[in-house]
């Protein structure tokens, strides 16, 4: 069994050159906080060491390491702010972990950042490195590289114990996970091109998408290698076509009549996840959850670790940016677990826990009484949520059987 595996294994491992030796490692998942979007985002792992020692499951959700996720949408639906408070999420509980932006479109004040990102003035100095001039896409590929060959070249200094095992039951380690954002990379151009206020012709667009698309096929290994978490907002722009009565092909799945993303295919195939950001209901201050905001739909247009149209609903501040909380109740209320109206709201059958939706944070600070229910009917949904690929061992093969017959 596995002849063949077995002395590859033994010949590579003599090999100075890592890159020979290095096998895919196993995917772990990072929570962005908003908990209903990581699980429609996430997957169930079964562990069965070979010995039967251990058998037994756990859910990997969020973002997966050393992904590439492009964010997309039309202006203003809460892109780059999702963006920030996930980064920011990401990366708090590891002491060596870093945030670095480049921020083309310079959408966020240094106040605003400090507040989604609920890091104090010294620790946004210290963890979080953001520039806003000077961005081409020769230097946005020079500074991915600087933190994969520092990350790699010191691997001792940030690899971490995971506290999680593979479907064999053996160890993960990582390096502590790094998250870069690219606002946007509409804009972002070649050096020759990034002083001139535009193109010269299609030509130069061409090139200059070119590049662009050349640059990521590079970084997608350094990603992965380093454990580099690539977040690219795209605007989704008019598609303007010649002949109105002739019906393009999308560019991607979940892309209505007549939308594009720019800068070409490239990002599209290579990003292990699109998401798509909706805003479709306007919220008041002086109506249910008493704060002027948006719902929003995120829709996983693509993803590796679950099926594409999956989407969760967020709640969005225009102050303070998503709201977790209030998102994991409107989850519940659109799973029927959420009763009454008025002052008399209440979960499953506990109406002596009764609340007002404006003042539901209220009572779920206050209270650990209602804390604790609603956690517990909120992981009762999550965990509904993702879909597990059972494992099936073949005990005879259908097609062997046909093959056999025509044989004779």
């Amino acid at each position: 069994m596995g002849l063949l595996a077995t002395r590859f294994r033994a010949t590579v491992a003599n090999c100075k050159d890592f890159r020979m030796k290095n096998e895919a490692e196993f995917d772990v998942g990072y929570s962005t906080g908003f908990l209903n979007f990581d699980f429609q985002n996430g997957a169930i792992v079964h562990v069965k060491s070979p010995d039967g020692s251990m058998d037994y499951k756990y859910f990997s959700v969020g973002i997966t390491d050393g992904s590439l996720v492009t964010v997309i949408g039309r202006s203003g639906c809460g892109k780059t702010t999702w963006i920030t408070q996930s980064s920011a999420n990401i990366i708090r509980q590891y002491d060596k972990s870093c945030i670095f932006e480049d921020s083309i479109e310079g959408g966020l004040t240094w106040a605003r950042r400090e507040s989604l990102s609920g890091f104090s003035p010294s620790e946004i100095k210290e963890r979080y490195i953001t520039r806003n001039t000077g961005i081409t896409i020769e230097n946005f590929y020079q500074r991915i590289k600087m933190i994969h060959d520092e990350k790699n070249n010191n691997r001792s200094d940030y690899e971490y114990d995971t506290g999680l095992l593979d479907s064999l039951g053996n160890k993960i380690y990582k390096l502590e996970p790094s998250v870069y954002i690219l606002d946007s990379i509409a804009l972002i151009m070649p050096d020759k091109y990034a002083d001139e206020e535009e193109l010269s012709g299609q030509m130069a667009t061409t090139a200059a998408a070119k590049q662009v698309a050349q640059v990521f096929r590079s970084i997608i290994p350094m990603l992965k290698t380093a454990n580099i978490i690539l977040f690219i907002v795209n605007h989704i722009m008019e598609d303007v076509s010649i002949n109105p009565m002739q019906k393009k092909k999308a560019q991607v799945s979940y892309l209505k009549q007549g939308e594009r993303l720019p800068k070409g295919a490239t990002v599209i195939y290579l990003s292990n996840n699109i998401v798509r950001v909706d805003d479709r209901q306007k919220l008041k201050a002086d109506s249910e959850f008493y704060i002027t905001g948006s719902m929003v739909d995120f829709t996983l247009v693509k993803s590796r670790t679950s099926s594409a149209g999956a989407f969760a609903t967020l709640v969005f501040d225009q102050n303070k940016g998503f709201d977790p909380e209030l998102s994991l109740y409107v989850m519940l209320k659109d799973a029927g677990r959420i009763h009454g109206a008025g002052q008399g709201f209440y979960i499953d059958e506990r109406n002596d826990l009764k609340f007002s939706q404006r003042k539901f944070k209220e009572k779920l600070k206050d209270s650990e009484e209602f804390r604790k229910l609603f956690m517990e009917v909120v992981a009762e949904e999550l965990q509904k949520i993702p879909v597990e690929c059972e494992y099936e061992q073949k005990e005879y093969s259908l097609n062997t059987e046909i093959l056999g017959m025509i044989a004779a």
